[in-house]
């Protein structure tokens, strides 16, 4: 990487997390360009020249971190995981980004963030083997895929506005029993 490579990410890096110190602190919806840029000791020239508007640094946060996620999920897998393994380590992936994700849900955000996540979801299943995937049409799977997904993004929303959440350990162990309970009555 190049000089210009790093100072332009340590730069997008910067324009973040004003952005998420922003939303700390006041309505998303109040939040300007000036102030973001401002607040990351940027100019909003280097800010336009990375991002068109503020949904624009919005949505680039929510998109590398579904990439990240992606990436993360597809080298910790790459053994075969047990189930109880990829749960814990789709919840272990979330806390250490709760903060985040708090803020996200406190702003009305959490929305736009699932939006961005399902493009991945097929990608996960696809490039995540595991032996407890389900057999079937590309199109049973991908029905299957948005449905236990979108149950999972519910449990975190609602785990990660805990006062005190439950450690991703037990939060697996927990999804676990609930499937194994379904399992019995099916």
């Amino acid at each position: 990487m190049n000089g210009q490579e790093r100072l332009v990410r340590q730069s997008k890096t910067w324009l973040l997390k004003a952005l998420f110190d922003l939303l700390a602190e006041q309505p998303y919806e109040d939040i300007s360009v000036r102030e973001i840029a401002e607040k990351a000791q940027l100019s909003r020239r280097t800010f336009y020249r990375l991002y068109k508007n503020k949904e624009d640094l919005l949505n680039s946060y929510n998109s590398e971190i579904g990439s990240q996620y992606l990436s993360e999920l597809v080298k910790f897998g790459s053994g075969g995981a047990t189930l109880e393994e990829g749960l814990t380590f789709f919840f272990e992936f979330w806390w250490r980004e709760r903060e985040q994700i708090r803020l996200l849900m406190r702003q009305g955000l959490y929305g736009r963030f699932l939006e961005a996540m399902n493009p991945h979801v097929i990608k996960i299943y696809q490039r995540f083997p595991a032996p407890w995937h389900m057999k079937g049409t590309e199109k049973e799977k991908t029905y299957f895929m948005m449905f236990a997904v979108g149950g999972l993004w519910n449990v975190l929303g609602n785990w990660l506005i805990e006062s005190e959440p439950q450690s991703p350990e037990n939060m697996a162990s927990l999804m676990i029993s609930g499937v194994m309970s379904l399992q019995d009555e099916v």
